[in-house]
């Protein structure tokens, strides 16, 4: 049988969950059958557009580059330079069966493409993408989970991925430019300024995080100038953080340029290039003096060099402006009631014109729905999930992961009370990670806390972490790969994962089982699914004291973790899901083959 797999990314430069599930069960398939893979990357150097085939041991590989040079929103899911190429690899590869892991960075419509072909299609369902555009985790880092489906909310968390100009996204509240000074002075993310920009999408308002919280911030993707025409008492200085978002990191690109001008004059400059430099990751503050009266503040970011200006996005955090004595204020210049009346239509009429794409792409999905032939749904959560969306539930199987178990054996040595637990992935405000350093606060000194993930990833998250770790026993131990997870379980009591987002069916806790090692998580989606019968103990998300108690079990119980650990499920080995995966994908031809004779 000849199987195409498509997926958003790939190894060896994005290791993550779905990409090393889809390695190894690639892998296992091509022992018996013919694989493909078809995956997107990020390469500036090639054309966009471009397909690269490879090997990657017995299986096939085609690499869409995909720069991210889109021209609107519908492009983020519906994109046709993509569908050309996959209609080479379809053509080229001649597959009997396509199984989709995910289309972020590709296109829905190669079902399309396959269902005209006769060609069977399955798809696992890892997230949240068909319901949430932005990421697919239905999760806001300030507003917290998404517990319905809102057109009007989705519009504004996706208003950077459209060309509107100054819309903002939904949890950033718009408020109306005043005039006076608070404890904080003026807040510059309340006015409309004066922007200059090639390209109306390059600026908007966001939220970046400074000192561990999020704060308004106007994003600024250079080239890009924005002037404030403001009145201050004496003692005024304009105070401000520059930085460039973590998505940019690991990206290609140059670095990014800051000035800040007061009546024409540069007062601030600095450059960061946290592409280049660790010590960029973190904002950077910026204090200028500012004259009694009025001025003019221009806030400017470039590329450096000039030309490199891919993967750029950076903002001006916190901006505003304090006085020691008097008032901070905007003045009404001839042009500014205007703007300002100008950005209040912006904020209505880009919204609603999101909330239509956005009512557009859920429509899109279900079609998309419709065509495919078979999902497979890792948790009942997340099936029941996608059956309230509109998926026909019918089509829906409940199918964990296989694992590849090699490497892993169960302790057999954990000790009658637990001391040494772990917390094993990335570093971001949706795993948690500060809710279990609020818990561990309260543990006896002599218990021990691991935290596995990179730092770079969200650095301003991570120095948060890292001040708000009172604990003595707390330890930041970097991120961990995939090869050496097996040996390190050997060496903790306990994993917990303390997400506040709805989890699929995460893989840390299938390790845990696999390693036997007891696991305590948060009672939502997967992971309450997954130690509902044993393996572990759960507590409501987000809540420190909760967490704390399940904790303090474990190291005050005799033999509590040695049952917890006893009583986990048994976890799928990888050979046995292929054969599974296999039997579906032979299910599906026999019956579009007996539809073909029944015509």
């Amino acid at each position: 049988m000849r199987v195409l797999h498509i997926v958003h990314d790939f190894l060896p430069r994005h290791v993550a969950g779905v990409e090393v599930y889809t390695e190894n069960l690639t892998q296992r398939l091509a022992a018996e059958h013919e694989v493909a893979i078809a995956y997107s990357e990020v390469v500036p150097d090639a054309p966009n557009y471009a397909l690269r085939r490879g090997r990657r041991g017995k299986v096939f590989t085609y690499e869409i580059v995909n720069n991210h040079r889109l021209r609107g929103f519908e492009e983020t899911y519906r994109n046709p330079a993509v569908d050309r190429r996959m209609t080479e690899v379809l053509d080229e590869f001649r597959p009997d069966v396509v199984h989709v892991q995910h289309l972020i960075n590709l296109s829905i419509d190669v079902v399309r493409d396959a269902k005209r072909r006769g060609i069977p299609v399955v798809m696992t369902l890892h997230d949240h993408w068909l319901e949430c555009a932005n990421g697919g985790q239905r999760f806001h880092p300030r507003l917290g989970l998404c517990t319905t489906l809102d057109a009007q909310r989705c519009a504004g968390c996706t208003a950077h991925m459209t060309g509107t100009g100054l819309g903002a996204r939904g949890w950033l509240r718009r408020r109306h430019a005043r005039a006076g000074a608070s404890e904080e002075g003026l807040d510059l993310t309340t006015l409309a300024p004066h922007v200059e920009t090639p390209d109306a999408a390059f600026v908007y308002r966001d939220a970046y995080a400074l000192d561990g919280a999020a704060h308004p911030t106007f994003v600024a993707h250079p080239p890009a100038r924005l002037r404030f025409d403001v009145e201050t008492g004496r003692g005024g200085r304009f105070l401000a953080a520059a930085a460039m978002h973590p998505d940019t990191f690991e990206r290609p690109g140059g670095a990014v340029r800051f000035r800040v001008r007061v009546d024409g004059d540069v007062r601030a400059e600095e450059t960061l290039d946290p592409k280049r430099r660790a010590e960029d990751r973190r904002p950077l503050r910026i204090d200028v003096t500012l004259p009694a009266g009025r001025c003019a503040i221009e806030l400017e970011t470039e590329a450096v060099p000039a030309g490199r200006a891919d993967y750029c996005t950076a903002g001006w955090i916190a901006p505003r402006i304090v006085a020691e004595q008097g008032d901070a204020r905007a003045v009404a210049s001839p042009w500014l009631r205007p703007m300002r009346a100008a950005a209040r239509l912006a904020a209505r009429v880009p919204r609603s014109q999101q909330r239509l794409r956005i009512q557009r792409r859920w429509a899109s999905m279900r079609e998309l729905g419709e065509l495919v032939d078979a999902f497979v749904s890792p948790s009942r959560y997340l099936r029941d999930e996608l059956a309230r969306f509109g998926l026909d539930a019918g089509k829906i199987v409940h199918c964990d992961y296989g694992f590849a178990t090699e490497g892993f054996r169960r302790r057999t040595d954990l000790p009658e009370r637990a001391r040494r637990y772990a917390f094993i992935g990335s570093l971001v405000p949706h795993k948690g990670v500060h809710v279990l350093i609020d818990a561990f606060d309260a543990m006896p000194r002599d218990a021990e806390l691991e935290i596995c993930g990179s730092h770079d990833y969200d650095p301003p998250y991570t120095d948060a972490l890292l001040r708000r770790a009172a604990h003595p026993g707390i330890r930041f131990v970097g991120g961990i790969p995939p090869e050496r997870v097996a040996e390190h379980q050997q060496r903790i009591d306990c994993q917990v994962v303390p997400s506040i987002w709805r989890e699929n069916s995460p893989l840390t806790i299938h390790e845990a089982f696999l390693s036997g090692v007891p696991v305590v998580a948060s009672r939502m989606g997967g992971s309450a699914e997954l130690l509902e019968h044993g393996g572990g103990l759960l507590y409501d998300a987000g809540d420190a004291d909760a967490l704390a108690a399940q904790l303090r079990r474990l190291y005050d119980e005799p033999g509590l973790a040695r049952r917890l650990a006893a009583s986990a499920p048994r976890v799928k080995p990888m050979g046995e899901h292929a054969r599974e995966l296999v039997g579906l994908y032979e299910e599906l031809r026999s019956a579009r083959a007996r539809a073909h004779d029944a015509r």
